[in-house]
């Protein structure tokens, strides 16, 4: 089942209004070296480091919910200066999941730590920030750190602060642990998140999860995954690696680059394939992605003399520019217009060439004529027609819905969105549907046809054929073509296992067991796993779920992984090595061993009966090249089955021990809305309940 992102993303950032004076208001504590700081003083009273909150478990009995940690690690030359930010919400969920309450128990307010306030911490230095699910902070008023929650990593101080910021006291049960370095945290409260301008990397993350559990009618709070993604669909500025703690079997999203080679390969970008692609209006390089460079045109900026692109006549400066004006090379029209250049023109172009717009005038975007200029082979320009009409069905069931009186404003609607060439482009680029007035929920895309293609269909086609189109050879011949330079820029020039646009689940967000996270700036060391995630080089072991065992009891305990020929001291694998330890309030049928260094590998996990069972797996899945029931192609060569084993508590083969390992199955699956191929190893339930 795929995983959404963290409740709180807003994948696509409106035009930026906003570059303000910073105000520093610093909470001094701590020493040299290492130290720890945990600034209290609210409702709790003295804070206390590590202090479990007490949540409801399914049968409404008490549990002790422990803290997460997130650590941040600079590798990088110079000083970096972390700030994490909350979410508001309208119903807060996880609040209610732990409480088991329906009272919604909004959050109106963001909540920020920023650590060590400007001053940050330097580089081969790292701190470890401990948060607890919430604090309490009135009756009925949460800081809710597990939810939503933000990684703002910025190398320069200028606007990191908002006007609406207030100091408050840093709320007991939330510390700081500094290695090489002081860790004092300081705490705000806001009605806004961070500036679109500040010179960061973004990047988002949630612990935990909350769900109503079939049969009952109150959330639950599942407590023990972690989840992540950083901000590249938005924007891309520092490289910034993420890794799970306490699971050294998934490896990290994100780069590990070094920040002045990463820096080097945009600025190449812009003078290869993204030639002229916009770049946010400041003094040090950050791009905007596919979906920004159209959502963010025509944004502009207050006043401030830190920008580089100043227009004439007291004019306000735009968000996005181009370098040529940021090398003060642009006249004065340009500095205040020209925010978009020939790499941009060229997806303008293709969507004019080669799509039919009507009797629309689209001469403001493109000069290339439907369809005696369009150069794209047949079966894109076919694609490209079929997103087109899939969106124009998406916008008809818009209007249905407005004259409905579902959503907001009169009817007919005096501001309704209009389905045109730019707002059109603009939909499609960030795979959102036409909902304005009517909530973000509503008229789903994936509730949308066109040609009696649904949106699996479509969503899958956009992706791979469109997205993924810098691959094919039509395309790099001419790569005018290209349907987004976005894409290849993060995922080829950049090598990084991140979202290069909105459905990018090549690695997006992710959710995996862990007890916290690992952030890097410009460097690998402080990761668990220092190999960068892909689900081609792993795959998950499944088991069957019984029915006799209920959601609330667990069917596993724990899980370890070997690599043969990696550990000197044991090269064959033969210790009984299972590190990661199974939720015990669940019941979950299967894990993940996500990257490990090579293959074969043993995997060993015990059941909830304490049998032990180890696989033998002695090669990777082939890439799958032709239909998912035919694929992996190696399947017969994945598994070694005499290999296999399941071993009692008492130390004797089980009697049912060969009938188990028999059912292995290796099998590929794509789900309807990815893009990646997913590796899975299945097996039947365990022993005690194989029929």
């Amino acid at each position: 089942m795929r995983t959404s992102p963290p409740p709180g993303h807003t994948p696509h950032p409106v035009p930026a209004v906003v570059a303000l004076a910073l105000t520093a208001s610093l909470v001094a504590c701590g020493g040299n070296g290492t130290s720890e700081s945990a600034s209290g003083g609210g409702l709790g009273g003295a804070p206390m480091a590590n202090k479990p909150i007490v949540c409801k478990d399914y049968d409404n009995n008490d549990v002790l919910v422990q803290p997460k940690t997130i650590t941040i690690r600079n590798n990088s030359e110079g000083q970096i200066y972390p700030v994490l930010a909350t979410s508001t919400n309208a119903v807060n969920e996880w609040v209610q999941g732990c409480l088991r309450t329906v009272e919604p128990l909004p959050t109106e307010s963001v909540y920020k730590l920023y650590v060590n306030d400007g001053q940050g911490i330097p580089p081969n230095s790292e701190v470890t920030i401990t948060l607890p699910l919430y604090s309490e902070l009135g009756p009925k008023q949460y800081a809710t750190w597990w939810n939503g929650g933000r990684v703002l990593l910025a190398d320069r101080t200028q606007r990191l602060r908002n006007e609406e910021d207030k100091a408050m006291a840093t709320p007991g049960g939330v510390n700081c642990k500094g290695e090489g370095t002081t860790c004092n945290l300081s705490t705000y409260s806001s009605k806004v998140q961070f500036p679109e301008d500040a010179f960061a990397q973004l990047s988002e993350y949630t612990f935990g999860d909350a769900y109503i559990p079939s049969g009952q009618s109150v959330r639950l709070l599942k407590p023990e995954n972690v989840g992540y993604n950083i901000s590249y669909v938005d924007h891309v500025y520092m490289p910034v690696a993420i890794g799970v703690r306490g699971n050294p079997y998934i490896g990290y999203s994100g780069s590990a680059q070094k920040l002045s080679g990463f820096r080097s390969t945009l600025r190449s970008f812009l003078g290869n394939l993204g030639e002229g692609w916009p770049v946010y209006n400041m003094s040090e390089l950050r791009l905007p992605g596919g979906y920004n460079i159209f959502a963010q045109r025509g944004g502009f900026l207050i006043k401030d003399p830190d920008v580089p692109v100043q227009p004439p006549d007291n004019l306000n400066p735009p968000v996005l520019t181009v370098m040529k004006c940021i090398d003060k090379q642009c006249t004065p029209q340009e500095q205040r217009n020209m925010q978009w250049g020939q790499s941009v023109q060229n997806i303008q172009d293709l969507w004019g060439a080669c799509v039919d717009w009507g009797s629309e005038d689209i001469s403001a975007y493109t000069s290339k004529k439907y369809p005696q200029d369009c150069t794209a082979p047949d079966a894109m320009k076919a694609n490209m027609v079929l997103i087109k009409d899939f969106f124009t069905e998406n916008h008809r069931k818009y209007l249905a819905l407005y004259a409905s009186g579902a959503c907001q404003g009169s009817t007919p609607p005096e501001h309704v969105a209009e389905f045109k060439y730019w707002e059109a482009v603009k939909h499609i680029y960030g795979w959102v549907p036409y909902n304005e007035g009517c909530g973000a929920a509503a008229n789903k895309l994936s509730t949308t046809t066109a040609h009696g293609r649904d949106h699996a269909y479509i969503q899958g086609m956009y992706i791979q054929d469109l997205q993924y189109n810098y691959k094919q050879p039509a395309v790099q011949a001419n790569p005018k073509l290209t349907f987004n330079p976005y894409v290849k820029l993060i995922h080829e020039d950049l090598g990084m296992s991140a979202y290069g646009f909105s459905v990018d689940d090549a690695v997006g967000f992710m959710s995996e067991l862990g007890n916290g996270l690992v952030f890097t700036v410009g460097g690998e060391q402080g990761l668990e796993n220092g190999r960068a995630f892909n689900y081609a080089d792993g795959f998950e072991v499944l088991l069957g779920g019984p029915s006799e065992v209920p959601e609330n009891k667990p069917l596993l305990k724990k899980y370890g992984v070997c690599s043969l020929g990696q550990d000197a001291g044991d090269p064959n694998c033969e210790k009984d090595k299972q590190d990661v330890t199974m939720p015990d309030g669940r019941k979950v049928v299967g894990f993940r061993v996500g990257t490990m260094p090579s293959y074969p590998m043993k995997v060993r996990f015990t059941d909830a009966q304490d049998n032990v069972y180890t696989l033998l797996i002695k090669e990777k899945f082939a890439a799958c090249t032709g239909p998912l029931a035919n694929c992996p192609s190696n399947k017969a060569a994945i598994v070694d089955k005499s290999a296999c084993s399941v071993i009692t508590p008492q130390g004797q083969k089980h009697a049912d021990s060969d009938r188990w390992c028999n059912g292995a199955n290796p099998n590929q699956s794509r789900e309807n809305d990815e893009a990646a191929i997913k590796n899975h190893l299945s097996y039947p339930v365990p022993v005690k309940y194989l029929p």
